[in-house]
């Protein structure tokens, strides 16, 4: 059983205005140049807590969480933000433009879900996490006693009953609107009427719901529960027993993935350069021939060879730093890779891109296993980026490929089997300090 509830939301005071030199992405998707203009753009920008700046001497008594914790908590005393009356459900939508064209909408709920073991309820993860993110989420979190940026989950909703129960409370203007450092337009309104709240909970309450951005964060909060448990001190429903989801439905128009990209750095230089040749006998390797050296022309041509793969597995595009042309490796065959992946994968998972990028590609043919790969691999949702940080030396090898689609990430999550880290790039990355949730 889902269990969800409605609850008082910290908010901005005042709505709009400003807000949209407030408010931030989430931790994981800023660079630190990102970061640093974060700060520049408002002096109560939330960046200050939820990716404060670290020093040299940085103490266990002031570091980066303490003075977070404090900076919360003067603006709540200073009235900087506030919290609503009543507890309600908020309704959140963005309107983005899709980095292949067009312009999309896509809405869902923020509320409260308790907080659940893997495998014992009814919040499913699809992916696997790194240990530094979830040990800096965690002193955070004991920190604040906060969630500041919702995480998203999926839900079944063929019949659309919840976003139904939801939708007329759109129509009268928004009680907070921002436009986000990407573009994306950010708005919410208040969802209070009690017979409304319960309709909502009682359509949840027999779904499942898949962690689709947040698994960090929401073992995170599992990891704070059990600690809260352990000590004796929590209310049995207090607000260690919760998490802030924002609950979309896997049959939004809205609802879109794209791929993330991998880069590979720190690797020995052999190691690197002979990965083609390892990997030869079960892929095509093809060199592409660009009519120009711009980086973009090149991400274009590799996306547009890979795309149509899009259902057929092992296509992926590659640059590697010591050389100058882009390839594209194609699977040859299905059968032959099957001794290098991990028999406990799932049959219906064992041929996905994802998987066989990480099995094959990087686990055989570079020699990256499990949690020894944490710290060589970097991940962006553009191509472009992707090609530039091999030409700029910054990586030794990025690999374009395609995204991993809605019902792969269900199929992984009902099975009980997480992907490769970052499978998905669910897209537009939701504001932080827009909703936050006090406890």
């Amino acid at each position: 059983m889902a269990i969800i509830k409605p609850f008082k939301r910290l908010h901005y005071a005042g709505g709009t205005g400003c807000l949209e030199r407030l408010i931030a992405p989430p931790y994981d998707v800023i660079s630190p140049e990102q970061q640093a203009a974060f700060y520049e753009a408002h002096e109560r920008n939330i960046i200050r807590v939820v990716l404060g700046k670290q020093y040299p001497e940085d103490s266990e008594t002031d570091n980066r969480y303490t003075r977070a914790a404090a900076t919360l908590k003067q603006w709540i005393e200073q009235g900087v933000l506030v919290s609503s009356e009543r507890c309600s459900l908020t309704i959140y939508q963005m309107e983005f433009e899709r980095p292949d064209g067009g312009r999309r909408t896509i809405d869902g709920i923020a509320a409260l879900v308790r907080v659940e073991d893997y495998g014992k309820g009814k919040v499913l993860p699809h992916e696997k996490t790194y240990r530094g993110p979830k040990q800096d989420q965690l002193n955070l979190l004991r920190s604040c006693r906060a969630h500041l940026t919702p995480i998203h989950g999926l839900f079944n909703d063929r019949e659309n009953a919840v976003m139904r129960e939801y939708k007329h409370f759109m129509t009268g203007p928004p009680d907070q609107e921002a436009v986000g450092s990407d573009g994306t337009r950010h708005r919410t309104w208040i969802l209070d009427d009690e017979n409304s709240i319960e309709r909502i909970k009682s359509a949840l309450r027999n779904k499942s719901i898949f962690i689709a951005d947040g698994h960090h964060r929401y073992e995170t909060s599992l990891a704070y529960r059990n600690e809260i448990r352990e000590s004796g001190s929590g209310d049995p429903d207090g607000g260690h027993e919760y998490v802030m989801m924002y609950l979309t439905s896997t049959s939004h128009p809205g609802l879109t993935i794209l791929p993330a990209h991998r880069m590979v750095k720190g690797l020995d230089e052999d190691v690197v350069r002979n990965m083609l040749d390892k990997l030869r006998p079960y892929f095509e390797i093809e060199e592409l021939s660009c009519p120009s050296e711009e980086t973009s022309e090149a991400a274009r041509v590799l996306t547009s060879m890979v795309s149509p793969f899009s259902y057929s597995a092992g296509n992926f595009g590659v640059l590697l730093h010591y050389q100058k042309g882009v390839k594209v490796l194609k699977l040859k065959s299905l059968e032959a890779i099957d001794p290098l992946i991990d028999p406990a994968i799932p049959r219906d998972l064992r041929y996905l891109d994802v998987t066989i990028l990480r099995e094959v590609v990087m686990d055989y043919g570079l020699d990256l296993h499990g949690n020894d790969a944490e710290g060589h691999i970097e991940y962006t949702p553009s191509p472009v980026e992707a090609l530039e940080k091999v030409k700029a030396g910054e990586v030794q090898v990025c690999f374009v490929l395609n995204p991993t689609r809605v019902e792969q990430v269900q199929a992984a999550a009902e099975l009980g089997h997480k992907l490769p880290q970052k499978a998905t790039y669910f897209y537009p990355k939701l504001a932080s300090g827009l909703i936050m949730n006090v406890f």
